[in-house]
């Protein structure tokens, strides 16, 4: 994830310096390096993602604040889908009628309230955690790994922000790779410690885990870790969800706006207003509505082949053809290689992306259950 932020980040910085505009967005750096129709597979993989996110994303908030307004002794069970409407409703409202700078401050003391409930989380869930029974080899399922990469993936998606980061930072590469590796490195210091805690905990509570269980779900329902911790995890989980629903909202609005040919304010973009945020929001709340499992369904489905597509396929092949293509040739580069090593990352990258996207792809359809079938058939 960090080589594939670099990629990004170096296209960038070129096309900033080729078109002479301050700041380009991510579908347009697919369009200008993939030409027409590949540019259409990024634009479509950029919908994918963010639209199978907001439908978890709606799916978890709304499951959250339902739990929480039956702790104020409201219940909102007998209405289907009266959590997500009016969770949906909560955080579209927001970002529609209050100002964007508004919006960004009120995100920044959410992003306050993520820390300090991670935190909380850490300190009550370390002590209660079994983390013998966690690292004990008969609770290692090395057979579930490649399952795993998906939200592995999804979990450290930052890409959509980076030709943002490379504005603020001025095109500075030396600013601009530390920023990235920061911004990797600390949130999966992050989640190192996030899913010690709460598998531990899990683990601890129950003597094992069992695949295809919501860890969630389990603390807050039996409350291991105490009353106090079982606030923290659904506090944490709630404003996660939050803060990130609200950065999907404004790609989506970006992306929207790009494919209309709208301005991103003003008048016109006023006018269009209220279909933009129905298209928006619409979508993944009716999703959302129809499955009350479709969290992790969702999330994986985005991980594996919306963020497989959108950021470790395309990128290398996008950076291939800008270093190494015969268009290419008399185009000035920006800036260096912000990924050593030529082209053998760029490979590796791609092709161990498209493996992935195949790999689950079949499983999802059935044919490696086939394939097993037949061969134990035998």
């Amino acid at each position: 994830m960090l080589i594939s932020g670099l990629l990004i980040a170096e296209l960038s910085i070129n096309r900033m310096g080729e078109t002479g505009r301050y700041g380009v967005g991510l579908l347009e750096l697919y369009k200008s390096n993939l030409g027409e129709k590949l540019g259409w597979v990024g634009s479509g993989a950029y919908f994918f993602l963010h639209y199978a996110v907001m439908v978890a994303y709606m799916a978890q908030g709304g499951a959250n604040l339902g739990t929480m307004l039956q702790n104020f002794g409201l219940d909102t069970t007998s209405v289907h889908g009266l959590d997500q409407a009016l969770f949906a409703a909560a955080v579209g409202g927001t970002v529609y009628f209050i100002k964007p700078n508004l919006v960004e401050k009120i995100n920044n003391l959410l992003v306050v309230g993520v820390i300090a409930s991670f935190l909380g989380i850490i300190a009550i869930g370390a002590g209660s955690a079994d983390f013998s029974s966690l690292v004990a080899l008969e609770n290692q399922h090395p057979e579930f790994v490649v399952d795993a990469f998906p939200i592995c993936f999804l979990s450290l998606v930052y890409h959509n922000v980076v030709p943002t980061v490379v504005v603020q930072l001025e095109g500075d590469r030396k600013k601009i790779t530390t920023s990235l590796i920061a911004g990797t490195v600390v949130p999966l210091l992050m989640f190192l410690a996030w899913n010690a805690v709460i598998l531990g905990n899990v683990i601890g509570s129950s003597g094992g885990l069992d695949h295809g269980v919501d860890p969630l779900a389990l603390l807050k329902s039996e409350g291991v870790g105490g009353e106090s911790f079982s606030t923290l995890v659904t506090t944490f989980s709630e404003l996660a969800v939050t803060t990130s629903l609200i950065g999907f909202i404004y790609g989506l609005l970006d992306g929207l706006t790009d494919i209309a040919g709208l301005p991103i304010k003003g008048p016109k973009f006023e006018q269009w207003k209220p279909l933009l945020f129905t298209g928006v929001l619409a979508p993944p709340l009716l999703l959302s509505l129809g499955n009350p499992d479709i969290f992790y369904s969702a999330l994986d489905s985005a991980g594996a082949f919306g963020v497989s597509t959108l950021f470790l396929v395309l990128p290398p092949i996008m950076i291939w053809k800008y270093r190494y293509g015969e268009d290419n040739q008399t185009k000035p580069l920006t800036t260096k290689p912000m990924v050593p090593f030529g082209k053998i990352p760029l490979a590796g990258l791609w092709k161990a992306a498209a493996t992935l996207i195949v790999e689950q792809g079949a499983d999802k359809l059935g044919l490696i259950d086939f394939v097993k079938h037949l061969f134990d058939g035998r």
